[in-house]
C-alpha cells in the first residue's frame, strides 16, 4: 500500500506495480476484502482487489484449454470478474484521475465479453487519463484480436502500425506493434489448414521492415528510459524473431535481463509447465532462429 501510494496516478510505474502485486496476491483476494472494511474508499486498495481478482480469474480460465472449459469453470471465471468490475468502478469513483483501474478493466470486460463500443470506451477513458500508457495500448491488442473480437487480422495490424506510427520518438509506444505482430504470429499457428505456411510468409514474414522501423522509432539515442522497456524488449524480440530478424532479436532478447513476461511467450509453450522462460532460453540458444 504504501508502494501504490508513493506512485502518481499518470505514470506506468504505478501500471507495472499494481500487475506485480495482483500476481502476489493471488490466492489472497480475500484477505484484500477483509481490508476493506476499514477502508472500504481507499483507491489504491480497491485497484490492487480489482487487480487480483482480474489475475485470479484468469488463472481459473488458463487452467484449461478454451474448448475444454467446464460450464463450472467458465461460471467461476464469469463470478470473479463481475467482483473484479465492481472493486474496478469503485477504485475509479474513487480516484477519476487515475488511468490504471481502466487499463485493468479491459481484462475483465475482455473475458465478461462486453460489447466492443464498452470496450472501446474502457480504453479512451484510459488513454484520456494517461495517453502515453503502455498497459491501456497492449490491452487493447488483445482485445482486437481476432480469438476474442470480430476484427480480420489486417484491422488489428492497422491499430499497431497507427499507434506507432503515432508514437514520438523514443516513446516504448513504438514497441506496442511487436505485440500485434505476437498476435498475428500465434492465430497463423493455429491454423491446422495447408494454408499455414503460406500465411506465415504473407502475414508475419512480410511485417519485418514494419517491426524494424517502428523499432527504430523506439529504440532512439539518448532516449528516456520508461518503465515499461523491459517488456517491450522482450515483446520486441519475439516480433523480431518470428519476421526473420534474428541478429536484432537478439539483442533486444540481451536487454530484458534476463526478466521474461507472459506475453507473448508463454503462449509458445508445448511443455506442460508453460512457463515462458523455456520458450525464452530456446529461442536464445538457438539465436533466434
Amino acid at each position: 500500500m504504501v508502494l501504490l501510494k508513493k506512485t502518481p496516478a499518470s505514470l506506468d510505474v504505478r501500471s507495472i506495480r499494481v500487475f506485480g502485486l495482483g500476481q502476489a496476491a493471488i490466492g489472497r483476494s480475500e484477505l484484500l476484502e477483509m481490508r476493506l472494511t476499514a477502508r472500504p474508499r481507499d483507491p489504491d486498495l480497491l485497484l490492487w482487489l480489482g487487480q487480483t481478482l482480474v489475475a485470479e480469474a484468469w488463472e481459473v480460465r488458463r487452467s484449461a484449454a478454451a474448448e475444454h472449459v467446464s460450464g463450472q469453470r467458465a461460471a467461476t471465471f464469469q463470478q470473479i470478474l463481475k467482483r473484479a468490475s465492481v472493486a474496478l468502478r469503485a477504485a475509479i469513483d474513487a480516484a477519476p484521475d487515475d488511468a490504471v483501474p481502466w487499463e485493468v478493466l479491459q481484462w475483465a470486460a475482455l473475458g465478461m465479453q462486453k460489447e466492443s463500443l464498452e470496450k472501446e470506451f474502457i480504453f479512451d477513458s484510459a488513454v484520456e487519463r494517461n495517453p502515453d500508457s503502455f498497459a491501456a495500448h497492449v490491452g487493447r491488442v488483445q482485445v482486437l484480436a481476432p480469438k476474442w473480437s470480430v476484427l480480420e487480422l489486417g484491422e488489428l495490424v492497422g491499430f499497431g502500425e497507427l499507434v506507432a506510427g503515432k508514437a514520438k520518438p523514443g516513446s516504448v509506444l513504438g514497441a506496442v506493434l511487436a505485440y500485434v505482430i505476437a498476435e498475428v504470429y500465434l492465430d497463423v499457428m493455429a491454423d491446422g489448414s495447408a494454408a499455414k505456411v503460406r500465411r506465415l510468409t504473407r502475414e508475419v514474414g512480410n511485417q519485418r521492415e514494419a517491426v524494424l522501423a517502428a523499432r527504430d522509432r523506439w529504440w532512439v539515442v539518448d532516449r528516456v528510459a520508461e518503465a515499461p522497456d523491459v517488456a517491450a524488449h522482450g515483446a520486441m524480440a519475439f516480433a523480431l524473431k518470428v519476421t526473420g530478424a534474428s541478429g536484432a532479436a537478439m539483442e533486444h532478447a540481451a536487454l530484458t535481463g534476463g526478466r521474461i513476461e507472459t506475453l507473448p511467450w508463454a503462449y509458445t509453450q508445448t511443455t506442460s509447465t508453460g512457463d515462458p522462460l523455456v520458450g525464452f532460453a530456446t529461442a536464445v540458444a538457438n539465436n533466434m532462429s
